[in-house]
């Protein structure tokens, strides 16, 4: 019987453990890839906002992906239910390919709602500032 508790223990924990290949952003966000090329999530953590988001987001592209500041990262499905973490909201974002134009530009408002919404690898980890440490 003791047996079967500690299996059942263990698969629970499991469950709800980070996937083994996860990337922790300079933000402390954890961003997982997913099985299309260049696609991947950022998972939700209490009090992130979109400026969190797109930090990650620009993180992963730039030291995962190895993305040029040029290159655009298009917001392709805002919240929803994870594809990596089981119980987790992410969002999930894409690298366009070198040289491409997304359908949409980011404009003045910052947000995590309109699928197509594109910002440079560059302007993206601007959002990042707050957690970049400066040297004197």
């Amino acid at each position: 019987m003791k047996p079967t508790i500690a299996c059942f223990a263990a698969l629970a924990l499991a469950a709800h453990a980070p996937p083994a290949a996860a990337f922790t952003a300079i933000n402390q966000l954890e961003v997982n890839a997913l099985p299309q090329a260049d696609t991947f999530e950022v998972i939700q953590s209490r009090g992130a906002g979109p400026r969190q988001f797109w930090c990650a987001a620009a993180d992963y592209a730039k030291r995962a992906l190895g993305a040029g500041a040029g290159q655009r990262i298009v917001l392709d499905e805002p919240r929803h239910s994870s594809q990596t973490r089981q119980g987790r909201t992410a969002v999930t974002f894409r690298l366009a390919p070198k040289g491409t134009r997304p359908e949409s530009t980011g404009g003045v408002s910052i947000t995590l709602r309109r699928p197509g919404e594109a910002y440079s690898v560059f302007f993206a980890y601007g959002f990042c500032d707050e957690f970049i440490e400066f040297i004197p």
